[in-house]
């Protein structure tokens, strides 16, 4: 018994390694793999610098809606079509009036200025 709860708190605890599954997320009707792994190369080479799941680069590389919305992480920078939506200075897409959260860190932008023509 003690060895199977072990090999369980081992799992559990384990950390991540580079390029593991994190989780798949649907957005829009796109499906995304998350991975672990490191957002610069620097980041590699701290003490305590585990992998962390990588979000898509969504400014570099646009992934649109089947409805033509620009997907969207919280995290990434504002655009053109920014409107913060509370009294403080924003300074992501998650602060953003048009930006609508969906599952983990990613959303929809629902700015009619960005919507892609088809």
């Amino acid at each position: 018994m003690f060895k199977t709860l072990l090999k369980r708190h081992t799992r559990e605890t384990a950390k991540p390694r580079e390029g593991e599954l994190y989780k798949e997320v649907t957005v829009g009707g796109k499906v995304f793999e998350l991975r672990y792994g490191y957002y610069e190369e620097f980041e590699r080479n701290g003490r305590f610098n585990d992998p962390i799941p990588i979000y898509p680069d969504f400014i570099e590389y646009p992934v649109y809606t089947d409805e033509g919305h620009p997907i969207v992480t919280a995290m990434q920078d504002v655009c053109a079509n920014y409107v913060c939506a509370h009294d403080d200075d924003g300074d992501s897409c998650q602060d953003c009036k048009y930006f609508k959260k969906h599952e983990d860190l990613f959303g929809i932008c629902q700015s009619p200025d960005r919507l892609k023509d088809e």
